[in-house]
């Protein structure tokens, strides 16, 4: 009788490890940088290149396309466009006392002028810590609308 049972507790132990079914692993989440935490809500048409820069598309009356990209560096969130690029062949010395002029024109965006490779860069920096995706946009979108009106200027 002993032997009945111990059998018959096996075969049915056997049967329900034959039976069960196996835990299915969860996918692995991509970790969310805090860059692109901050495009979240934002519609704006962004491409992450790494965690750490974005890249969105823009285009405007004076300027068909170009680049509008965000940076996050430490602490700050870098958005700029590289007007050298954006408007090529059209900055050149001659015109860099009339970009820096500019700049009391505008008030969060800035131009710089980089010695080295002579490029013409607008940017805007920001606090991380004060940031958040409306802000984001409302700077993105000053970016892109100075780049335009400075493309207009050099038409």
């Amino acid at each position: 009788m002993k032997k009945q049972l111990t059998v018959l507790l096996l075969v049915l132990l056997s049967s329900g490890l034959a039976h069960s079914q196996t835990k299915t692993k969860q996918p692995v989440k991509k970790a969310v940088s805090a860059l692109e935490k901050l495009f979240t809500g934002s519609g704006l048409p962004y491409s992450m290149v790494n965690d750490s820069l974005a890249v969105i598309p823009y285009g405007g009356e004076n300027i068909t396309s170009y680049k509008v990209l965000v940076q996050s560096i430490s602490d700050l969130v870098i958005v700029f466009t590289d007007l050298t690029e954006t408007l090529p062949g059209k900055i050149d010395s001659t015109k860099y006392k009339y970009l820096l002029q500019q700049n009391n024109h505008f008030d969060i965006v800035k131009i710089g002028i980089n010695p080295d490779d002579n490029s013409v860069n607008l940017r805007a920096d920001l606090y991380k810590a004060g940031t958040n995706n409306i802000l984001l946009k409302r700077v993105i979108e000053q970016v892109a609308n100075v780049t335009n009106i400075i493309g207009g200027d050099f038409k």
